[in-house]
């Protein structure tokens, strides 16, 4: 795969890399408002899984919450999925920038995820991997759930070995650790959404472990931390059903991502929520069926009082022995600066002790709208890991103590890059391989099995390597010096061992009347699951590989076939050509 281009994107930049796939933000070379998010497989053992993928999402097109599918296409030997590209944040970035989320996004989030998946499992698809990481806020505040690339559809082959686990541990309901040939996806579903509102808002996970084996422990023989117990302002309604989605048993969840949703729809909006106790003190006022006497106002107004005086001199003389955290002082870049780096260094003052850390922020507007946010920074420095693109940014820090203090925001500064990339003009290099070789450029490797190849390379000296090690040299090599807009062409040819045979005996002496089909017939050679491969005919090294339709007199042959990849695997099988007619030998390497 070339760096700069995958089929007609532009690559922008690598943004990411898991076990299925490499994955790069890239642009049409023809529609420069057409970003993309393109996913290259690096495993070809998974390729059907990969093509499963891009099915579902072309199944799934069309819903509002969904990354849409945008193109599937085969690079060379590499396979890709175009996806949209949304301009936004994960969940999972913005829990861990803020801490926790207000009770009303998370339950927006929820139910819009809940929607989402209603809609997937009526098309008989489970995602299996609902996390924060996995959900998406666009710029217009619209919940994205991405990744399907271990979604399960009821007609998939069972690509997982039977009890093998695929998910996130800390999302995975208990069963998902064995799964079994009953095993309810939809109910795992509805529990990693469960999982993912506990997160939203305590910040914290339901049970925690440092592997897959703690955790499934945990969730099969003890009971989450109940989320009131983390947070009392989250209403007894809402720990309720975060505690119903994540039952050990999944007879006893929620039986659908419909019903879920029906019961947050029941929870009351803004004021209306109560917790439990003001539930039970409402109860008690209407037990005692008497409005509270003016003496009983006046008392309820004195202890009023009384607390505000003593909370008032508790905190004048405990207030000064407890520091306030303060803003950091932002050092570099300097406000305004002009940078010719794609990865600049943060430096800021440093305002809190060895067990603190800082957030920073990032954006390219004034507001924030959609920052970049880098948590758990225990150094008053930062380089960030991907290049920023040319243009205006601005950025601010946030401290954090060991008890979860947070200090304000520091001021703002802004800064901008430039970079000047010279282009390097480029000529052309066209090679010709007898009869097909590995082609390296400069020490890379640029293309497996090749009889011929025009390269765009930098105007300059290259070092052009082609192998074959099937062949008597096993390397040829050659320096060639590109010129601006010019081509050069290269032949490389390999030479083989001759295997001693007889020496054949003189043709029969044909009588020239004789029609030529009478004498001849053809033999079609080919070899899977590769083409390409190297053909002997009675020891003899034909100019064309597999696939290929060779004529011949009639007789009996040795045919040979040999793969050119390195590994210098031989088929041998022995063939008779009839006149006029045409004979077929198939080779398969896969035996």
């Amino acid at each position: 795969m070339s760096e700069q281009q995958i089929g007609d994107y532009k690559i922008l930049k690598k943004v990411g890399a898991g076990g299925m796939a490499q994955v790069y933000l890239g642009v049409h070379q023809d529609v420069p408002n057409l970003k993309v998010v393109l996913k290259v497989l690096s495993d070809p053992r998974l390729v059907e899984r990969f093509k499963q993928e891009a099915d579902k999402l072309a199944l799934l097109a069309g819903h509002a919450n969904i990354c849409q599918i945008k193109h599937f296409f085969n690079h060379g030997a590499e396979i890709v999925i175009a996806m949209e590209y949304i301009e936004g944040t994960t969940l999972d970035e913005i829990i861990k920038g803020r801490g926790k989320l207000e009770l009303h996004e998370s339950l927006k989030i929820t139910d819009d995820v809940l929607a989402t998946l209603e809609f997937a499992h009526k098309k008989k698809i489970a995602h299996r991997d609902i996390k924060p990481s996995n959900i998406m806020i666009d710029e217009s505040n619209q919940t994205k759930i991405i990744d399907f690339g271990i979604a399960k559809a009821d007609t998939d082959p069972d690509l997982t070995i039977a009890g093998s686990a695929v998910g996130t541990p800390a999302y995975m309901a208990p069963e998902q650790f064995t799964p079994c040939e009953k095993t309810n996806y939809d109910q795992i579903d509805i529990y990693a959404v469960g999982t993912t509102l506990y997160y939203m808002l305590t910040g914290e996970l339901p049970f925690k472990g440092d592997n897959q084996f703690i955790l499934r422990e945990a969730k099969l023989f003890s009971e989450p931390t109940k989320p009131r117990d983390i947070d009392r302002e989250i209403p007894k309604q809402v720990e309720n059903i975060i505690l119903m989605a994540l039952k050990r048993d999944p007879e006893e969840r929620y039986k659908t991502a419909s019903e879920m949703r029906a019961a947050i729809a029941k929870i009351p909006r803004g004021n209306q929520i109560s917790n439990e106790t003001e539930m039970v003190d409402k109860g008690s006022d209407k037990k005692s069926g008497a409005a509270k006497s003016p003496l009983m106002k006046q008392v309820s107004i004195a202890a009023f009082i009384l607390l505000v005086i003593i909370a008032s001199y508790i905190a004048f003389f405990t207030g000064e022995d407890k520091k306030a955290l303060t803003a950091p002082e932002l050092l570099g870049p300097g406000n305004g600066s002009s940078l010719n780096m794609t990865l600049p260094e943060f430096v800021w003052q440093n305002t809190v002790d060895d067990d603190g850390s800082y957030i920073l922020l990032i954006s390219d507007d004034s507001i924030f709208s959609n920052p970049q946010t880098i948590s758990d920074l225990t150094a008053n420095r930062y380089v960030i890991s991907d290049s920023l693109a040319d243009g205006l940014y601005f950025w601010q820090v946030q401290a954090v103590d060991a008890d979860n203090n947070k200090s304000e925001f520091s001021n703002i500064f802004s800064f901008s890059i430039n970079t000047v990339i010279s282009e390097i003009p480029q000529g052309s290099l066209a090679i010709t391989i007898r009869p097909s070789g590995d082609i390296y450029i400069d020490g890379e490797l640029y293309e497996q099995n090749q009889k011929s190849a025009e390269l765009r390379l930098d105007t300059g000296r290259h070092v052009i390597m082609i192998k074959n090690s099937g062949s008597i040299e096993k390397v040829l090599d050659e320096t060639v010096t590109i010129s601006a807009e010019t081509k050069t062409t290269k032949n490389f040819n390999f030479s083989f061992p001759q295997v001693t045979q007889d020496k054949p005996k003189p043709p029969v002496e044909q009588d020239k009347t004789v029609d030529e089909s009478e004498i001849y017939g053809h033999l079609s050679v080919g070899s899977k699951p590769i083409n390409g491969a190297m053909v002997f005919i009675n020891d003899r090294l034909q100019d064309h590989g597999t696939p290929f339709r060779f004529k011949l007199k009639a007789g009996q042959y040795v045919v040979r076939v040999q793969t050119t990849d390195g590994s210098e695997i031989s088929r041998v099988d022995s063939v008779k050509i009839v006149a006029d007619s045409t004979s077929k030998l198939i080779f398969d390497f896969d035996n």
